[in-house]
């Protein structure tokens, strides 16, 4: 299954490129993640692009303690509602219970665990990647740093962590890793954690508005079902779009890219009202739809993209569709969109 999260949450990285000098947009299409995605609302980038992405910066940027750049630049806007319900929280023990429970809005993968010692009077959240590669050093601080920062922004005072732990070993930013967080700073460790009092985490917040995180709650957790259902036909969606201009997309070859064999997939889509050649009609539709309506594409280019071998082909196909022609239906939309500017 194809792993994927939010792509507005890459804001902070394509900022983070900015703050070193670094031009983002060619670095993004380097690793193949459409810039555009990140202002587009529920778009997500696939998981291996987004680990590419940070190893590409790795090596760009001159500065092995970037990730800690997060802690200027985050903002609760970069994880939609989940960052808005954890500052609505009444606690900050709250809060980290709704990142963990609704991580999965921004992310496919498993993200961590929270661990209460009462004997030691903490609390931690232990972070992992099991449905990922290793994250690199920068991905890993900035994970840290992040969720300090939100702690620390709704403890609307001074808020030091008992202690953090990391999996690398990056010794030559240690002090900058103690200045930031003001704790000890361990190196070299299983998994990284980050550990706050437990009287901090159970204090209760000025900030807090329970009705306004439940409300954000019912939000969330309504997206989670709709995501739920509909990840295999986005995933499958995606792997078309991707294949299309090949001209060889079978069920056989996109079964093989989610780890699946060609029945379950054909099974798992029926489960979902749908069958591939639906899904498959269904997108080239969207797609061509889309392409023809917005103008900037020539049709021909646009048969391509879509997989047909030749522009008539597409045309017919397109008519069928829609009941006219791809120029007719371009001619159609450039006048909707006069009209509408005009009457602005």
């Amino acid at each position: 299954m194809l792993l994927t999260k939010l792509a507005s949450i890459q804001h902070i990285l394509w900022e983070i490129l900015e703050e070193y000098g670094v031009k983002p947009e060619p670095v993004f299409r380097s690793v193949d993640l459409d810039p555009s995605l990140l202002f587009e609302p529920g778009a997500r980038y696939p998981l291996t692009g987004i680990s590419a992405l940070w190893n590409k910066m790795g090596e760009l940027i001159d500065d092995p303690c970037f990730g800690l750049k997060t802690a200027d630049l985050w903002h609760p806007s970069h994880f939609g509602t989940i960052g808005y319900a954890m500052l609505a929280s009444s606690t900050l023990r709250q809060a980290l219970e709704r990142l963990i429970r609704f991580h999965r809005v921004v992310s496919d993968a498993s993200f961590g665990t929270l661990v209460e010692d009462k004997l030691n009077k903490s609390f931690s959240i232990v972070l992992n990647w099991d449905d990922e590669a290793p994250w690199s050093p920068g991905r890993e601080d900035a994970a840290v740093t992040y969720i300090l920062s939100s702690c620390r922004l709704n403890f609307n005072k001074p808020l030091n962590p008992k202690q953090v732990e990391l999996t690398h070993n990056q010794h030559n930013c240690l002090i900058r890793y103690e200045n930031l967080f003001n704790c000890r700073v361990e190196l070299n460790r299983p998994a990284p954690v980050l550990t706050l009092s437990l009287s901090d985490v159970d204090k209760p917040l000025r900030s807090g508005d329970e009705y306004l995180a439940d409300f954000h709650d019912t939000i969330m957790e309504h997206y989670i079902s709709k995501l739920s259902k509909n990840r295999l036909i986005r995933s499958v969606q995606k792997m078309f779009a991707s294949q299309l201009p090949d001209g060889t997309v079978t069920v056989e070859t996109i079964a093989k890219e989610l780890g699946m064999s060609t029945r379950k997939l054909q099974r798992d889509l029926k489960l979902e009202g749908t069958t591939y050649q639906q899904l498959l009609t269904r997108t080239r539709r969207e797609m061509a739809e889309r392409y023809v309506g917005e103008g900037f594409s020539d049709l021909t280019e646009v048969a391509f993209i879509l997989g047909f071998a030749d522009l008539s082909t597409f045309s017919r196909s397109f008519k069928r569709w829609t009941g006219v022609s791809p120029s007719r239906y371009r001619k159609q939309r450039t006048y909707d969109r006069e009209k509408r500017a005009f009457s602005d």
